[in-house]
């Protein structure tokens, strides 16, 4: 997002999301070379929380994807890997679109309320966790969580978060 050091000494993020449902996983990363570390904490934390495996990834042709440990790991557990065609934002899709969404609405909330840019990894938190809690045009009267559990949630304590959220977008 931005080349400024967060609160926690983080330059990066990254996220994950899942296309049926929205949700989205989002990590702080120092450098680049975390991404595979972070991946296989996901796809535990997934297959242990669904008991489903992941069966697609699909990704950027970023090189952050292009270890030979992570080829190695893909084929080893039996996961397809999705290259999207550079510059062709249309098959990036849900990702893509949450992205930006995201980096919006951070530089929305630190300006408007005067916030020091190393605030960015907090605020992108924030962003995500209320995007996951709250109702997506795309679900219906689902939210991304109840749809990746297919649990119902209380998010009585989200009615201001949401409507700000609502606001915003």
């Amino acid at each position: 997002m931005m080349l400024i050091n967060s609160l926690g000494e983080y330059l990066y993020y990254l996220i994950f999301t899942d296309d049926f449902s929205h949700k989205t996983w989002i990590y702080f990363l120092k450098n680049k070379d975390e991404v595979f570390s972070w991946f296989r904490h996901l796809k535990v934390l997934i297959e242990n929380e669904i008991e489903k495996k992941i069966k697609t990834l699909r990704i950027d042709n970023g090189t952050k994807y292009e270890s030979i440990e992570f080829h190695f790991f893909c084929k080893e557990v039996g996961l397809k890997r999705e290259a999207t065609t550079p510059y062709t934002h249309e098959q990036k899709g849900v990702a893509k679109r949450k992205n930006c969404t995201i980096v919006d609405i951070v530089r929305a909330m630190l300006h408007d309320q005067k916030l020091q840019k190393f605030l960015w990894a907090e605020a992108v938190n924030t962003i995500v966790y209320v995007q996951n809690q709250c109702h997506h045009q795309a679900l219906g009267s689902n939210t991304p969580e109840e749809m990746f559990n297919g649990k119902k949630l209380d998010v009585s304590h989200l009615e201001f978060l949401e409507a700000l959220y609502i606001f915003m977008c």
